[in-house]
């Protein structure tokens, strides 16, 4: 996907407050303490500077790739429900027919794109109607004029991310009973697979992989079929990506081709766990019975994943003959890959979608971003896709550091993450030597040059080095070459400690992952110097425990529970290009297919059954009992938005009789949503239970909290009736009302600046547990979770104020909540925008998001020691589940009055794509290819509101100085286009037209009212003639209610 990506950098977590205070006359001369609002709260420790950052948005030219979705339905949803298992509306003639009318439309737009100068890239008919073209952008204004087009979209991209798990998820006991997959297709959207491998079908020898792929990327042994492929296990695929393709901005095109060999090892890896099985039967995957198709979309070279070629894939998965007939498709899809922060507008997710309701089973990776509110990836994040998380291998351990010298720090810490690929093995002792950053200039860390200099010898020593800048294993390899014994990666940020995939290097010495404050009082004692031990005697096991890289949701688009399940990964698993080989295979990567081999037991066992009755029948037998971290908190359970329903169990999953489902979402847990109120409110689901069995059944409905003190706080109640009867083989529906007091929530800490990433934040104040739905033979269980908000209720009483040169005005506000004071931010009123109509905006699949602009306001704020910062203030229709994605905003300031942009003041993640959840605020000056941010966004959790802050001085301005600027509003997530703007706004900080002066501390108290005294202020008609009244912001508000537009009416004199 199109994305805004920035170096990272450290940050600790600030606390955010404001106030309603007054917007005073002020020019260069005036304190900021005389009564105007103080932001010093929001500042970042040190300024940060990017390099190489272009923050002009990029319009669209030349050359470019988009999706053209056409009128029409699919195949996959002109089949019918579940059609794959259960048969569907049409024939195989007919479904012929169907994909033919489909094509002959396609054929006749492409034949007009082509005489506009486009090329035809693909054809997708089955999951998704739409045809793939490149053309020039000058031309897609024209294509969508065209009667059978709908939409236009960019095309979409993404990243990839036994012996001990196969017993463990009881997987061995599903095998001795008979069920291992047999007869079920599974397709491997992927990097391929290495069908010469002795676990996948092959010969198992390093001459039938060369024999396959040939000698490098260039051979053309990798782009046709040689006789090696298909095996017995490999039983089919395609090439949709070649060998060339990155993924980058000078990546080579894509070059299809009929062989699906695998280069990178990451397909291989997958389709292994899922179905592996050796000759000799001495190693087996979850399911060594099923089938699989290699289908390749993703680099042989990076971590890329085609969004062009994911979209063929799932066509192929469905379609592999490409006869227009699914007759042929797959069973499980499963997709090792993804987005953070997962959208609903995803065009791989809806497509998926549609797979699931054509009857195939589809399984995603919930992504390798840790423990982050909303940072769950798509396609998992789509509510039909199971989306796996990860948790640990039965035989983990955890390996704290111990410090041995000097005594001042000696002693045991116990906040790391150990590496699969560089394993402690007996252990290490020796004295610390920081290093510094530590990466080399190579083929693997192009962006490197020169290579960092070793600020000391690791000789003999354990390595410390930095987080950052290249991937983990090549520094160190390269310290491992250098003579060090052992290597401690010190985090560069705040949060727990993480693992981390192989990304290069051969030569690995024992390592572990240490958190910044442990690596930062090594620093300071270095030369003492420091003697460290890492060592197995001081293990604490972590089975039935999350892996902390492991993504949380809820869903972003939804706020539903993501992910759904979690699965160990870390399996031993095939390595491509050996023949026999395997190595540890990590990250929800590898736990997408323990689940994807689980679905293909189940599909096994019970062949009509749809994908929602598979994936409720693994989600209601999952093990509950999964920890967060034992090493560091003993006894704590994983939250229902890091761990879903639990960790998979297949046996139990298998021999349940018993199913229950959301019956009207259909998804195998109850998510109640986020719910600010300040009253009493009850929320209603219904749950289906569906009985297997040939005798009625009368079964225990019984609730249960996650935690005891979520329990006792008495602000969520649950209700369920106390038994349900369902007759034989059939099913019957219940009620759950969820009751919600506000009066009794906890505290509202988070926010999406400095606490954007913060997990544990929002453990705090979302409520979340399991309801048992149990008889004499099953015992099963839905995940249940709601987020509430105990809210404020401030709003103004009256739209419009009049005021006059003497006499100012008054405006009331009342806070219709009477469990929480309302806070206020007062802002002079800039510009307003129009909502933009619902048929205009995107739906699912579109890959785009719409960001609409309501209302934009400034004031004049203290930054500390004196000086001035410009806040901006933003209100759209709609709000965002979290600040960083998909709402860009850019103020572009004119500040000589030229009528051309000086400096572009806009919001970012702090760090790259998905790495840190906070939202900071940059500056950057026109035709600079650098930017530095100096704030947080002041901006909230599934908000609608964010405040742009800047120091007036990084501006080169004072309060005295007069700006003409534009606001836009832009998809920082899909396509990076400007969606909504407001512009040729002027204004003067410190002097505005009208100002307002509120209650002390900018609180209107619950239950009560307050008054805003407006006046008009002299000579703001001139200085800021773009304000037209006052931008109220109101926190922890209603959704909807976060923001009211008042204007201010200029009485004539003498009125």
């Amino acid at each position: 996907m199109s994305r805004y990506r920035f170096a990272a950098f450290l940050a600790p977590a600030i606390a955010i407050a404001s106030t309603l205070v007054a917007l005073p006359v002020a020019d260069s001369a005036t304190k900021p303490e005389d009564g105007i609002v103080d932001a010093s709260r929001l500042a970042l420790p040190v300024p940060r500077t990017t390099g190489k950052l272009d923050a002009a948005l990029a319009r669209a030219s030349g050359p470019v790739d988009v999706v053209v979705q056409l009128a029409g339905v699919p195949l996959a949803i002109a089949n019918g429900e579940n059609a794959h298992r259960e048969g569907g509306r049409l024939g195989r003639a007919a479904q012929m027919t169907h994909s033919a009318e489909l094509s002959r439309t396609q054929s006749a737009l492409l034949t007009r794109i082509a005489a506009l100068g486009g090329r035809e890239i693909a054809r997708l008919r089955i999951a998704y109607n739409a045809v793939i073209v490149r053309v020039d952008a000058a031309k897609l204004a024209e294509i969508a004029r065209q009667p059978e087009v709908l939409t236009l979209r960019p095309v979409g991209e993404y990243r990839t991310s036994l012996e001990d798990t196969v017993p463990y998820i009881g997987a061995s006991a599903a095998q001795q009973a008979g069920f291992d997959g047999r007869g079920v297709k599974v397709a491997v959207l992927d990097s391929g697979i290495d069908y010469t491998h002795r676990n996948l079908g092959g010969a198992g020898t390093r001459a039938a992989y060369e024999a396959a792929y040939g000698t490098g990327p260039a051979d053309s042994r990798n782009t046709s079929l040689d006789g090696l492929f298909p095996t017995s296990k490999v039983v089919g695929g395609y090439d949709f990506v070649g060998e060339a393709w990155s993924g980058g901005a000078d990546s080579p095109p894509l070059a299809p081709d009929p062989d699906p060999i695998d280069f990178d090892g990451h397909g291989t890896h997958v389709a292994d766990i899922i179905g592996g099985r050796s000759a000799d039967g001495s190693h087996v995957g979850v399911a060594p019975g099923v089938s699989l198709y290699a289908v390749k979309v993703c680099s042989a070279v990076s971590t890329a994943c085609s969004g062009v070629a994911l979209l063929q894939g799932m066509e192929f998965a469905l379609d592999p003959d490409g006869d227009g007939s699914m007759d042929d498709a797959v069973d499980v899809i499963n997709l090792s890959l993804g987005s953070p922060y997962g959208q609903k507008e995803d065009d791989l997710g809806f497509a998926a979608a549609n797979a699931v309701r054509a009857g195939v089973i589809v399984v995603a990776s919930a992504g390798n971003n840790g423990d982050r509110p909303y940072v769950t990836s798509s396609p998992g994040s789509t509510p039909e896709v199971i989306s796996v998380a990860q948790t640990r291998m039965p035989a983990a351990v955890a390996i704290p550091l111990r410090i041995d010298s000097p005594a001042s720090i000696a002693g045991i810490y116990p906040n790391t993450a150990t590496l699969d690929w560089a394993p402690i093995g007996p252990g290490v002792s020796g004295s610390v030597a920081y290093v510094g950053r530590g990466c080399r200039d190579d083929e693997t860390t192009a962006d490197i040059e020169p290579t960092d200099p070793y600020l000391a010898d690791p000789v003999g020593r354990i390595a410390l080095i930095d987080r950052g800048a290249c991937a983990i294993s090549v520094k160190v390899d390269r310290a491992a070459k250098a003579g060090a014994t052992g290597v401690l990666i010190g985090l560069v940020d705040t949060g727990d400690a993480v693992t981390f995939a192989q990304g290069g290097g051969k030569v690995f010495v024992p390592t572990i992952v240490i958190i910044q404050s442990y690596a930062n009082l090594i620093k300071a004692h270095v030369d003492a110097p420091v003697r460290v031990s890492i060592t197995p005697a001081n293990a604490v096991p972590l089975t039935g425990s999350m892996a902390d890289s492991s993504s949380r949701g809820p869903g972003y688009s939804f706020n539903q529970i993501k992910p759904d399940i979690g699965a160990p990964g870390a399996s031993i698993s095939a390595v491509a290009g050996t023949g026999r080989g395997e190595a540890p295979f990590g990250g929800t990567s590898g736990a997408a297919p323990v689940v994807s081999g689980a679905a293909a037991i189940l599909a096994q066992a019970y062949p009509q059954r749809s994908p929602a009755a598979i994936r409720s029948l693994l989600m209601n037998t999952a093990d509950t009992q999964v920890f967060v971290n034992p090493a560091i908190r003993p006894g704590a359970l994983a939250p229902i938005t890091r761990i879903g329903a639990g960790e998979v169990r297949i046996d139990q999953a298998l021999a349940s009789s018993t199913a229950a489902w959301d019956a009207h979402q259909r998804t195998a847990s109850l998510s109640f949503g986020y719910q600010p109120t300040y009253e009493k409110i009850t929320v209603r689901r219904q749950v289906r239970v569906r009985n297997y069995d040939r005798k009625a059944r009368s079964y225990r409905i019984t609730t249960a909290f996650r935690y005891a003190n979520d329990a006792a706080s008495g602000a969520v109640a649950l209700d369920v009736p106390a038994k349900i009867l369902v007759p034989a083989n059939d099913s019957r529906d219940f009620d759950v009302r969820v009751t919600i007091d506000p009066r009794r929530l906890p505290v509202w800490t988070l926010n999406g600046g400095a606490r954007g990433g913060d997990g544990f934040r929002l453990e705090g104040v979302e409520f979340d547990g399991y309801i048992s739905i149990a008889d004499e033979r099953d015992d099963i269980h839905l995940a249940w979770h709601v987020l509430p908000h105990r809210a404020a209720g401030v709003r103004a009483v009256g739209r419009q104020i009049p005021v006059s040169a003497r006499r100012p005005g008054v405006l009331a506000l009342v806070n219709q909540s009477g469990v929480l004071d309302g806070r206020v931010d007062v802002f002079s009123l800039l510009g307003t925008s129009p909502r933009i109509p619902r048929a205009a905006l995107p739906g699912p699949g579109d890959n785009l998001a719409v960001v609409d602009l309501a209302a934009v306001g400034a004031r004049l704020v203290g930054i500390g020691g004196g000086a001035y910062g410009l806040q901006f203030a933003v209100s759209t229709y709609g709000q965002r589940a979290h600040p960083a994605y998909p709402g860009g905003f850019e103020i572009d300031i004119d500040t000589n009055g030229d009528g051309e942009a000086d400096w572009y003041v806009f919001n970012a993640e702090d760090g790259a794509f998905g790495s840190s959840g906070r939202t900071l605020i940059y500056v950057q000056e026109a035709g600079s290819t650098t930017a530095s941010a100096y704030f947080y966004a002041d901006a909230d959790l599934d908000s609608a509101n964010m405040i742009l802050t800047v120091p007036l001085a990084a501006l080169g301005l004072t309060s005295a100085s007069q700006i003409t600027f534009d606001v836009l509003a832009y998809d920082n997530y899909f396509t990076g286009s400007v969606t909504d703007a407001i512009r040729g706004l002027t204004c003067t900080p410190g002097l505005p037209r009208f100002a307002a002066a509120g209650p002390p501390g900018g609180t209107v108290r619950a239950g009560l009212t307050s008054a805003l005294k407006v006046e008009a202020i002299d000579g703001g008609t001139v200085a800021s003639p773009s304000q037209s009244g006052l931008l109220l912001l109101y926190r922890d508000a209603l959704s909807g209610y976060e923001a009211e537009a008042i204007g201010v009416i200029l009485l004539k004199p003498g009125k």
